[in-house]
């Protein structure tokens, strides 16, 4: 029994020293692809804000919170969002 004990450590230590080497490279796959989002996440704000300025230029009042109003700003990002997954694919 004391020999088998030696193997069953042995075991259970490779298999922690994988399982912690991979949890490591996943938390270095997601912290690359939120870098990658962080970086392009300023761009789709001002491309956004400059469709929805333009196309909410002739409204006579964009003060109050209106369907209209929530409409435009979510079909400017949906667009600046479209136009940049382009650019980057």
């Amino acid at each position: 029994m004391g020999r088998n004990s030696g193997w069953l450590s042995a075991s259970i230590d490779i298999r922690l020293i994988f399982a912690y080497t991979e949890m490591k490279r996943a938390i270095a796959r997601e912290n690359e692809e939120r870098q990658k989002s962080d970086r392009f996440l300023s761009t789709l704000v001002i491309s956004a804000s400059i469709i929805a300025a333009i196309r909410l230029a002739r409204e006579p009042d964009i003060t109050r919170p209106t369907p209209r109003l929530y409409a435009t700003i979510f079909d400017s990002i949906s667009l600046a969002r479209s136009i940049l997954n382009r650019i980057v694919r």
